[in-house]
This record gives structure tokens, C-alpha cells and sequence, in this order.
């Protein structure tokens, strides 16, 4: 069996329901892998894309847009939809907002929003699109964590300071449009997580045209909830609820 580079787009084929995995900012696919292969263990048919710009070169990166990004995410739901009758679509962090943004524009069964970036818990960001213009970068707090998640976060070490404005005219663009979204949403969320603020969640259920909304607290980790001490409580929430009817 041949083995998919942990940074690329993975697929697993299996029955007629399709799963859309999307990855957050700077992030791959790869911290979505685990989820995928347990979806793909039930038959769901899992797509986990790569965004634009994302698990190659820094340069890349910050050449593309939030248009780029939401292209990479029409292209991966046209892939499902050629193959399978229904579609749900699971995105963490930035991959939650790109969720509900192809959510506003297509017939979506159901979303699940891992800490969606919707608001950002560093409010210095409000000021990035005049910095960007004297400081090109910023980097990441380094954090010292267990092998077994560290080999799942493959993102940049660096973050260019107009790839974050292109994130916040991806939120404010996304926001605008949430009460296009009907459908059922599962949001899982940390309580201590350091990258959102959790006003962003019920910004979210505020908006939206939906009352299915199922909402799931975590005490223990932070914001990368797929591969943190907790991970083991998304996976049965996210299956339990694609495995209800749609």
C-alpha cells in the first residue's frame, strides 16, 4: 500500500456519503489524517483537501488569497459531489469558516465546525491591515508537545502578516452571509483555546437560519482539538453525529 505524504490531500473511497475535511490556516491536511481514516473505517468516502498556498513554501503561501482558498474548497466539493448523493463538510479553525462559506452557496447535509475561526482571540490582528505594510512577518509561539501530536502539525513556523488580512476578509465576508446557511451544524470547541475567541461561536448560532445546532465544550486541550489529549471525544462526536440522518 502506497503511503500519502502526511502535508498532501488524502482520499479514501468508500460508500455514497462523501466527507469534505478541511484544514486550518498554515495548517495541511495532516491534522485531519486520523479523523479521516476513522470516517473512512465507517465507508464514508473522505476527501481531506490541501488549501491553496499550504504544505508547500512560505513564499507560496503568501502569495495566495481567501479566494484562493475558498477555490480549493469548490474544487474538493465538486470532487465528492461527482461520486457521492450527500455531502458533509468538516472543517477545523479556518477550515470551519471556509466550511460555512460553501455552506452560504451549496446544498451542504451537514457541517461540523472544530473551532471555527470566526473571531480571533489576539486582537492585534484588527491592526494587520496597516502593519502589514512596515512588518511582513510574525511566528508562532513555540509550544513543546508530545511526538504524537507534533508530527501532525506540519504548518509554516512564520506567518506572513498579509496572508492574516487575507483570514479576516475571509471572516468578515463569511459573516456576512451565515443566514444562508438551513442546515444541521455539530461545533466542538475548547474552552482554554488560545488561537479563537469563543464570542465566534455564538456569533455563529446567533446568525445562522438553523436551530439543529449541537454544540460540544472541551476542558482539557487547546485549539488543536484533532490531535490533542481530547481528540479521542471529537472523533465519537463527529461520528455520532454524520451517522444520524441527514
Amino acid at each position: 500500500m502506497t503511503t500519502i505524504p502526511l502535508k498532501e490531500a488524502f482520499y479514501f473511497k468508500g460508500g455514497d456519503i462523501g466527507c469534505l475535511l478541511i484544514h486550518g490556516f498554515t495548517s495541511t491536511p495532516a491534522e485531519l489524517r486520523e479523523l479521516g481514516e476513522r470516517l473512512r473505517d465507517k465507508g464514508y468516502t473522505v476527501y481531506g483537501l490541501r488549501l491553496a498556498g499550504h504544505g508547500t513554501t512560505l513564499e507560496e503561501f503568501e502569495q495566495t488569497t481567501y479566494q484562493d482558498w475558498i477555490q480549493s474548497v469548490e474544487l474538493g466539493y465538486h470532487k465528492l459531489q461527482t461520486i457521492c448523493k450527500k455531502i458533509y463538510v468538516i472543517g477545523h479553525s479556518m477550515g470551519g469558516v471556509l466550511a460555512l462559506h460553501l455552506a452560504e452557496k451549496h446544498a451542504i447535509c451537514k457541517i461540523v465546525l472544530l473551532a471555527p475561526a470566526m473571531i480571533n482571540k489576539d486582537k492585534k490582528t484588527r491592526f494587520v491591515p496597516m502593519i502589514k505594510h512596515f512588518l511582513k512577518y510574525t511566528e508562532w509561539e513555540a509550544t513543546e508537545r508530545p511526538v504524537e501530536e507534533s508530527q501532525y502539525l506540519l504548518g509554516y513556523a512564520k506567518i506572513p502578516l498579509a496572508s492574516v488580512h487575507e483570514l479576516l476578509n475571509l471572516q468578515k465576508e463569511t459573516a456576512r452571509q451565515l443566514h444562508k446557511i438551513h442546515v444541521p451544524i455539530l461545533m466542538i470547541y475548547a474552552e482554554n483555546d488560545q488561537s479563537i475567541d469563543l464570542k465566534g461561536i455564538h456569533l455563529i448560532e446567533k446568525k445562522v437560519s438553523t436551530t439543529a445546532i449541537r454544540h460540544v465544550s472541551l476542558t482539557k486541550c487547546g485549539h488543536n482539538l484533532t490531535v490533542e489529549c481530547e481528540k479521542e471525544t471529537v472523533f465519537e462526536n463527529v461520528l455520532t453525529f454524520v451517522d444520524g440522518h441527514c
